[in-house]
């Protein structure tokens, strides 16, 4: 399984970390009907009260310092009510199918909903966040990487009127 780097799927979860919806290989890879493929970093620390405030029992504040793999809605919702500006994400652990409509339609009636709470443009706003870490704010990646995430994201986003009329597609897909 690629990344949203074209690179091979990387693990979310370290060796010594405890479940964090993750597969046997500790990847958010759940391609047969699953939703977790978004990979926190630390997801305590970094996004303190992230399952409280996505309207879920209280997991995600005892993870410690573990990883964990979320669904795209959840993180969409988190990321609209807190606009976070730093990368929390772990990019290389993120399967190149979370750019995808398949994958991206399990959250969307008109993109915007998830769990009865509702953000406008929360999911276009996900999207648009999770490519924003992964290609801006994440300076460990090299140029190649880059490239093909936003070959990526343009390819996904050039048939959805709700990316395509956004800047962040301006910026990337028009070059």
């Amino acid at each position: 399984m690629l990344n949203i780097y074209n690179k091979s799927l990387e693990s979310c979860g370290l060796q010594n970390m405890s479940n964090g919806s993750w597969d046997n290989e500790k990847k958010c890879s759940e391609i047969g009907g699953g939703v977790h493929q978004i990979c926190v970093n630390n997801i305590s620390q970094n996004t303190p009260n992230f399952s409280l405030n996505t309207g879920q029992s209280d997991w995600s504040n005892n993870r410690n310092n573990n990883n964990h793999c979320v669904c795209l809605g959840a993180w969409s919702l988190y990321n609209s009510k807190n606009n976070l500006d730093n990368n929390v994400l772990k990019c290389n652990a993120i399967p190149k199918i979370a750019l995808s409509q398949n994958y991206v339609s399990k959250f969307s009636e008109g993109w915007n909903k998830w769990n009865g709470l509702e953000i406008d443009n929360q999911i276009v706003n996900g999207v648009e966040s999770l490519v924003n870490m992964c290609y801006y704010k994440n300076n460990n990646e090299s140029v190649e990487n880059l490239n093909n995430l936003r070959n990526n994201y343009c390819n996904f986003s050039k048939n959805i009127n709700a990316l395509k009329n956004r800047q962040l597609f301006k910026n990337l897909c028009y070059v």
